[in-house]
């Protein structure tokens, strides 16, 4: 079993996603790749330029290379953000309600931000 998904449910201009993003590095650190998910208003930090902050953008970016991250379709849906939108380098893989709740079983912990 994996042992931390963080759920990053706050856009871009929200000191908690800061948080989520420095808790992913240092999960990285220790070598215990989280799961990271985007929902909600968190899926515009997945945007081209959302962050003007490039420690923050790192922190993403790194997260991204090393362990993946991925946006619920239906939040990208309900604010008309299109996959074409979505930063390149990041990689996004969508998942649905129920891929959500299936990925959640994997992990011991589950963080929200």
């Amino acid at each position: 079993m994996k042992s931390l998904m963080i759920i990053l449910k706050s856009g871009p201009r929200e000191a908690r996603v800061e948080e989520g993003l420095r808790l992913s590095a240092a999960m990285l650190g220790m070598d215990e790749p989280p799961g990271m998910v985007f929902l909600d208003n968190g899926v515009e930090c997945l945007l081209s330029r959302a962050f003007n902050d490039p420690v923050t953008l790192e922190y993403l970016r790194v997260a991204a290379d090393l362990a993946g991250v991925h946006a619920l379709s239906e939040s990208l849906g309900e604010r008309g953000i299109t996959t074409e939108e979505l930063d390149p380098v990041l990689r996004v893989e969508l998942l649905d309600v129920d891929d959500l709740a299936e990925m959640t079983k994997e992990y011991r912990s589950v963080v929200a931000f």
